[in-house]
């Protein structure tokens, strides 16, 4: 099984690009792989979407194993199941794009959201600060 930590900040500015950062750790919790990727701005509404696209890129050599993406991002949790109440049709339609790459990449991935969890959130930036 492989955890991999996802934090990404948006771009507010067209000038900006969007900075996704990653790790990947083992069922050990033994640092595997990590780096700080840079994409061309997209709007910050669907930043996390597009981080997921890009990390899923990453995540192929690891396709035959469990994977858990673990974020601090509520709504990007919602646009991934599909339950999000938002009429944006920027979002809605980069959602259905990548919910449909999600679920093609593998079943045995999903996304869990520690938006809330102070325990779980300090655990997420310090994995996160290794790299």
């Amino acid at each position: 099984m492989k955890k991999v930590y996802l934090a990404v900040t948006p771009a507010y500015h067209e000038q900006e690009d969007i900075v996704f950062k990653y790790a990947i750790y083992n069922e050990q919790e033994q640092f595997v792989q990590g780096d700080v990727l840079y994409h061309d701005y997209r709007k910050p509404v669907v930043a996390g979407l597009f981080a997921i696209l890009e990390l899923l890129k990453v995540l192929k050599e690891y396709r035959s194993e469990t994977i858990e993406i673990i974020v601090n991002d509520g709504a990007l949790l919602e646009q991934l199941q599909g339950t999000t109440d938002t009429k944006n049709k920027d979002v809605i339609k980069v959602a259905a794009f990548t919910r449909n790459k999600f679920n093609a990449f593998s079943q045995d991935i999903h996304v869990k959201s520690i938006a809330g969890q102070y325990e779980e959130t300090k655990i997420w930036e310090e994995k996160l600060s290794r790299i």
